[in-house]
Parts: structure tokens; sequence; C-alpha cells
């Protein structure tokens, strides 16, 4: 009894003279290294061996010696690495950290950059850059599909995209948060409408902190003959410069009477933008469902023959290789981008351009990877020097 009580009262008196158990940490486990297509890897490890203050990241390419490129504290166990350069294949490490000393190193790995999205060099801070995307039902595959239009869209880096078949509002928003916390220099903004049947709506997201807004509305929603989908008019100044854009999905299908309410469709978007917006700077876009070359029946005779009032700034697009048609499964261009008289001049310059941007070409699976996970229809960029 009296040796049970000796040794209870020296641990009370190591205790109180500040003996406490000593941390053991150890090397993080399950360490790996994600390259997304935003030329950015994603690094991110399991730890649950001991109390730490933080972890040390290492990063060597071949040839070299491991050096350390930052640090984070406890707790995080991700780490995005936007520092790197394009087909370079980079080693990491990562080690945990206490009291200001380094203990083990985890298991290093490898990962190779692949060319990213912003290969695409489209946006510019010399021009306006607007695009029109029917991303297919929206999200056809959930949050995979968020992560993918959301490095797309950043990647791209335009200004407005006019959007088409946006089925799900919760997810709609969750891509504009996701934008607004990866996007480390713009702000973003979006507008869907929700009166399309089967909720395949319109949509418009945008920089805000570039674009701003003066309104966004609906018109011709009583005449769903000409207009399954209503179209979706944006008001907005970009550079001091007020213009108007129009959204549209057009009625779908090959029989007479689809092309002919495609055709009424035309000739009432140019009755509105004739009697309300005849002096404005105009941008009609969106999925517009046939081909601007049709030599016979073309739905869109009342702009082609205005020549001195619309251009359709994808006709070299439309005319030229199926190879860079907006709907490649069929294939045919299908979605398109025209503009006012207003416009004409700017679209001259040489800043200006139009493209069907090729997400596809640089997918590590092509066109599978693009329709499993995004879309059947490629985006359509505009961008004007004004």
């Amino acid at each position: 009894m009296k040796r049970i009580v000796e040794v209870i009262l020296l641990a009370i008196l190591l205790t109180s003279c500040g003996t406490t158990t000593q941390p053991n940490p150890q090397s993080p486990q399950a360490l790996s290294a994600v390259c997304n297509y935003l030329q950015e890897v994603t690094l991110s490890w399991n730890y649950d061996n001991g109390v730490v203050e933080g972890f040390l990241i290492q990063r060597k390419v071949e040839g070299e010696a491991f050096t350390t490129i930052d640090s984070v504290a406890a707790g995080t166990y991700e780490y995005l690495d936007s520092d790197v350069t394009v087909d370079q294949t980079y080693d990491y490490q990562v080690a945990s950290i206490f009291a200001g000393s380094q203990y083990e190193w985890s298991d290093d790995v490898s990962v190779y950059v692949r060319e990213g999205f912003q290969s695409l060099t489209f946006g510019t801070e010399a021009t306006i850059d607007v695009v029109t995307w029917n991303i297919e039902h929206f999200p056809k595959n959930l949050d995979t599909t968020v992560n993918y239009v959301s490095q797309i869209m950043r990647g791209i880096n335009a200004d407005i995209y006019a959007l088409q078949e946006i089925e799900s509002n919760p997810y709609f928003e969750e891509l504009i948060e996701k934008l607004n916390n990866e996007d480390p220099v713009n702000t973003w903004d979006g507008y869907r409408a929700n009166t399309s049947g089967y909720s395949i709506d319109l949509a418009y997201i945008y920089k805000s902190d570039q674009v701003q807004l003066g309104n966004i509305y609906e018109i011709y929603q009583d005449d769903w003959y000409a207009f399954p989908r209503n179209p979706l008019i944006l008001e907005f100044t970009f550079s001091g410069n007020d213009l108007i854009m129009i959204n549209n999905h057009l009625k779908a299908g090959g029989d007479s009477d689809d092309e002919a309410r495609r055709l009424e469709a035309c000739n009432k978007l140019d009755t509105y933008i004739s009697n309300n917006f005849p002096d404005d700077e105009v941008i009609v876009l969106g999925d517009l469902n046939d081909m601007l070359t049709d030599s016979q029946n073309n739905v869109f005779i009342s702009f082609l023959n205005e020549e001195d009032e619309y251009v359709f700034t994808d006709m070299a697009i439309a005319e030229g290789s199926q190879i860079y048609w907006s709907y490649p499964f069929w294939p045919s261009h299908l979605d398109h981008i025209l503009i006012t008289n207003e416009l004409f001049d700017e679209f001259e310059l040489d800043n200006s351009d139009i493209q069907t941007l090729m997400i596809d070409t640089i997918l590590d699976n092509g066109l599978n990877e693009y329709d499993d996970n995004i879309s059947d229809h490629r985006p359509v960029g505009l961008k004007l020097e004004i």
C-alpha cells in the first residue's frame, strides 16, 4: 500500500513540474497528385498519426533535388499548385511539422501537367468575349459536370456565357459558387429562367466585375409555337458600351413543321429588333437548331436577306470544314451568333474573332469524354474589339 501511494505521489509531482506526453508525428499517408484541365495540380493526403503543427510541401522536376514550395496549417490535407509548366512531370512529397521540426516525408508521387483549356486562347482584355453553349441537360453527370464546366469557363475566360438546357437551378447556383471560390481574379454572377417545358431553361453566367447588368427579361412568353423556350434578353454595359444580347433555343427537329416554327421565330426576332432596338448594338445567339447554308427552306432568310442590317459572324464556320462544326455527332453547325450593323465595324477589327471552341480536342478521351460528362454541343465564341 505504501508503495502504491509513493508511485501516485511521484506521478503528481512530475505532472506539476511540466512533464507531459510527447507527440509522435509520423509521415502523411496516401499522398496523391492530380492535374486538372486548368494546368493546376491538386495534392491530397491523409494524416492521423499524432499531433502536428502543419505540413511541409516539396516538389522537384527530373534531374533536380526536392525544394520546399509551401507549408499548410494542421488540419489541412489538400494543396493546389498552379505554378507549373505544361508538358512537365513533377514529383511531390509532404512531411509533418511539430515544434518547428520536420518529421518523416511521405512517399513521393509523380504527375504530368497536360495542356489545359487556356490553350484555346480565347478571352482577352482587349475584347468583349461572349459564348453560346448548349450544355445538354445540365448537369448530365451531376457534380462531375459542374467541375468540368467550371474549369472550361475559367479556361475560355469569356465575359458572358449564354447557356441553353440548364435543367437544375441548385447545380446552376453551385457552378456560380464554384467559379467564385476558385477564380482568384474575377467575380461571377448568373441568371436562369424557369419557364421552359421540362426545365430545359436558358441562362446567363457573366463576370460581374466586367459586365454591368442593366436588365434581364423574357419576350414572346405566350408564343409557344415559335418559341418553345422564351428568348432571354440581357441588357448590359461593357467598357462604357451599352449592348443587347438575345439568347435563344429554337425548336429542334427536321420535319416541315419544325422548320416552319424556326422560320417564324427568326421572322419575329427580326421584327422585335427593328421595333425595339433600331439603333442599338445587338447580339442574337443560341442553339438555333438549323444550318445557315441550307439552299432551300432556309429558316434564317429574313436575316440573310438584310445584309446591311445583320451578319452571322459564324458563317465562315458553317461554310467550312465539318471538323469545326458545333454539333459534331450529326455532324452539323447549329449554334450561331448574329450581330446587327452597329457592330459591323468592330467585327472587322484585328482583335475580333469567331471560333468553335474545341473543348473535346483537349480532353484525354476526346469526344467520348466530352459527351459523357458535359454536352453534345460545342460552345461557339465571339470576341469583339469595342
